[in-house]
């Protein structure tokens, strides 16, 4: 279940096991699925457990394969 409250979304998210976290969708408006991602490296782990180097190669991932994958937090995934 996903409640949308002021641009922060919650969601259970499935990593490990059932947890309750809380997500923020990541801003990939305009993108496509060629887009050059800067080589800075930032990380941020994916809803899906994965760790992105930043929000660019997060949204890039979404496109590539039609999922939406949200923030759980910056920083690697633990």
């Amino acid at each position: 279940t996903t409640f949308d409250m002021f641009g922060v979304i919650l969601v259970l998210c499935s990593l490990t096991s059932l947890v309750l976290c809380v997500c923020v969708q990541p801003s990939c408006v305009g993108m496509t699925v060629t887009q050059a991602c800067p080589l800075s490296y930032s990380p941020v782990c994916g809803s899906n457990g994965i760790t992105y180097p930043n929000e660019c190669s997060l949204c890039v991932a979404r496109l590539e394969k039609n999922v939406d994958i949200l923030i759980v937090n910056d920083g690697p995934c633990s």
